[in-house]
């Protein structure tokens, strides 16, 4: 466990768990929360989390929703619920790890995830890292609890060529993690074994192993690709190849 700030460190969890209820400031009580997610055991976070999910502040809220999915436990049906009226909250970020913390939860309410973050993804204005942040949630996943060619895909397929690395990567990662979703694109994602990233031609050859497409171009991609100049890209490249057997 790295090593607890110092500011955090100079009260006990239980004067922590005092300034989060009772302090007028909500800079204070962000502060709070902010170390009883360090310092606190999994069910102390999980009860003050929850506690925080009432709060008035946005910023708060959205902390406390993050902490919740970062403990990937399950959640109260109370819990669960206030999350949830969370995802029509007016702060962006409070929407955001609400969504998320509902998939990593794997709650019964994550069919309500989806319209939400292919909102934040059809906004010109979600900076790339939020963009790549609501991909990887994607594939943090345990089910995707709605129809991924008709929804997600045509999504997908704009980030292919985006120009930055961080938002290829998490896109690629996504199809590597449902790899069903490569039998639509098979001629768009062979085109990403020659991208310049090694982590997004490791994911697409993996993806590819993964699909099940043993078609020629596919082999051959891959057979191209398992003379990457990058170890771990030819590696998983010559698995994928192994792995679809014999045209």
């Amino acid at each position: 466990m790295p090593p607890i700030p110092k500011p955090f460190a100079s009260q006990s969890i239980s004067d922590w768990i005092t300034q989060l209820q009772k302090d007028d400031s909500p800079e204070q009580r962000l502060r709070a929360l902010q170390a009883i997610g360090l310092l606190g055991s999994p069910d102390e976070i999980a009860l003050w989390a929850a506690h925080a999910l009432h709060d008035n502040d946005s910023t708060i809220k959205a902390l406390a929703a993050k902490l919740i999915g970062g403990l990937r436990l399950r959640c109260s049906d109370e819990t669960e619920t206030l999350i949830a009226s969370l995802l029509q909250d007016s702060d962006p970020d409070t929407r955001f790890e609400s969504a998320r913390a509902l998939l990593r939860t794997k709650s019964s309410r994550s069919d309500l995830v989806a319209p939400i973050l292919f909102s934040f993804l059809d906004e010109e204005e979600t900076q790339p890292l939020m963009v790549a942040s609501i991909l990887n949630s994607f594939v943090e996943a345990e089910v995707i609890p709605f129809r991924i060619e008709s929804e997600l895909l045509p999504r997908l397929l704009r980030f292919m060529d985006h120009d930055r690395a961080e938002v290829r990567e998490a896109n690629s990662a996504v199809f590597a993690k449902w790899p069903t979703l490569c039998q639509a694109c098979t001629d768009q994602l062979l085109l990403l074994l020659d991208d310049s990233e090694p982590v997004v031609r490791e994911q697409i050859a993996l993806a590819f192993g993964k699909s099940g497409i043993n078609s020629e171009k596919v082999r051959e991609g891959l057979r191209a690709a398992s003379q990457d100049e990058d170890i771990e890209v030819a590696r998983v490249a010559t698995e994928a190849l192994q792995s679809l057997g014999k045209p």
